[in-house]
């Protein structure tokens, strides 16, 4: 067994340490999903914490592991015992259960890449709770048995918004839709404020239109940033609550087919990793108050 096969690592979840695991281990938990891509592992050769997408050991784990050549022809209308369908090494989601007569959107069919990773297969259900979960992003590549080529998943019909919308209706109808949609921690309310978003290479302007106790959305003149990444964040003072800097992660983004610029406006989610620590009271209960409101 090689060193870097046998070495361990910490990994730092919203918050928490885990760990110690090999890089063997650490990419079984992702294709578990107890562990997000955008997590943090403590990086011996960097000295600092840094995504696991970013971590050149699990990299190089998950090249050997690519498979070499084009995924085959996707099977329809299996007859089989309902089984559980394993992911595969490269997989950060589960995939959902097969049963004994495929819908389209049970067939295990679908792959995703990014920067030359491969993911999948999933079925449609799977895609969907990935996006949810921030395994995989709006603008990675997705293809399945029958497309032309890969294309991003925000421009494929059967990801858009709209086609999204209709299938949360759908599920809550269902009450199921708890397996597939990821639940905030805080709820998120519309709120219009002006930030200045820093990545240490540029400083942007923004708009935050929606906040909570635990991050915000914001349309940031930015097109580069990407989920995973950390910015320094300015927000202006508002009524009721005072001006404030925090560290924030950035872990979502939509995909925008009109950014074909570095400064154009482009729609993320900010996770707040860090709040000034005189303002951090004000903040969560300013947005604690407003939630209060809004349900009662």
């Amino acid at each position: 067994m090689s060193d870097s096969t046998s070495r361990q690592h910490h990994v730092s979840r919203n918050g928490e340490t885990l760990g110690p695991w090999t890089v063997e281990m650490i990419a079984l938990k992702l294709s578990e999903g107890s562990i997000a891509i955008t997590d943090f592992v403590w990086d011996e050769a960097a000295a600092d914490w840094v995504t696991l997408m970013e971590f050149g050991e699990l990299k190089s784990h998950l090249q050997s592991k690519k498979p070499a050549a084009r995924p085959a022809p996707a099977t329809t209308n299996v007859q089989k015992t309902a089984v559980q369908a394993e992911p595969t090494s490269e997989s950060p989601a589960q995939t959902a259960v097969v049963g004994t007569s495929m819908s389209e959107d049970d067939a295990i069919c679908w792959y995703v890449t990014r920067g030359g990773q491969k993911f999948g297969p999933f079925n449609y259900y799977g895609v969907v709770k990935a996006l949810q979960d921030k395994s995989i992003f709006e603008f990675d590549l997705i293809w399945k048995e029958g497309m032309t080529d890969w294309v991003r998943i925000a421009e494929h019909e059967k990801f858009d918004a709209e086609t999204i919308r209709e299938l949360l209706s759908t599920l809550e109808k269902k009450r199921t839709q708890s397996d597939v949609f990821a639940q905030r921690r805080h709820p998120r309310m519309a709120v219009e404020n002006e930030v200045l978003v820093s990545d240490n290479q540029n400083v942007s302007t923004a708009k935050m239109v929606e906040g909570s106790a635990g991050g915000s959305g914001l349309i940031i003149r930015n097109s580069g940033l990407l989920p995973g990444q950390l910015v320094q964040l300015h927000f202006s003072a508002m009524d009721g609550l005072p001006a404030f800097n925090a560290v924030g992660e950035i872990v979502s983004k939509k995909y925008s087919r009109a950014a074909r610029n570095l400064r154009a406006p482009v729609h993320y989610g900010i996770r707040f990793v860090k709040l000034d620590a005189a303002a951090e009271e004000q903040v969560q209960n300013y947005f604690k108050t407003r939630a209060t409101r809004v349900s009662a």
